[in-house]
């Protein structure tokens, strides 16, 4: 055997018996393997789609709401993917505080409405009204979608002004109402399993 061949066989004899020093790791579906506790060793965790990345489960330090909502939000937390994925981007904005209060909007009829004030400091205070009702899921989505249009930079005043493009001004409040938010809305409610009348 030449010394090529040889270098060949004793470095492929090594791989081997590194190798076999390793323990396999496997996935799979079965019942046991997603109960089964996991040490240190494994590589290999189960995926979980609903807990993607940058998703949180809890309300966030910067959204003060009343005791009413809280097992609301805790039920919408633990069913809805997409409120999950609306809570970590306002938890993401260090600069914003929402403060959620269960009443009705003072001076209209819209079951919902959110006052944003945008300090000089650069500060964002986002207060919401909401009235508690079987829509509040729906509602809670929606609004905490225009907020985050506010987060997104959305000039929802010159958006309104163009054609097709999903924004309308509501004179009556002088606000604006948005078609991403009224899909987010629905989309939780319907995530959440509470449906919207």
């Amino acid at each position: 055997m030449g010394t090529c061949s040889k270098a060949i066989a004793i470095s492929t004899l090594m791989s081997v018996a590194a190798v076999h020093g390793v323990s396999g790791f496997t996935q799979t579906n079965t019942v046991l393997d997603r109960e089964a506790r996991r040490s240190s060793q494994n590589a290999v965790s189960i995926y979980v789609a609903e807990r993607s990345a940058g998703a949180t489960a809890e309300v966030t330090p910067n959204i003060s709401l009343p005791g009413t909502y809280r097992p609301l939000i805790a039920t919408m937390l633990a069913r809805s993917a997409t409120f999950r994925r609306q809570c970590a981007r306002l938890a993401a904005a260090p600069y914003l505080s929402i403060i959620i209060r269960a009443e009705s909007p003072n001076g209209t009829q819209a079951p919902a409405l959110t006052r944003i004030r945008r300090e000089a400091d650069g500060r964002l205070t986002a207060m919401m009204q909401v009235a508690p009702s079987s829509r509040s899921p729906e509602l809670i989505a929606h609004e905490f979608e225009h907020i985050i249009e506010q987060l997104d930079g959305v000039d929802l005043a010159i958006m309104s002004r163009l054609r097709s493009t999903g924004v309308k001004r509501v004179g009556e409040v002088d606000a604006f109402e948005t078609r991403r938010a009224i899909v987010t809305g629905l989309r939780v409610a319907r995530e959440s399993a509470i449906a919207a009348p």
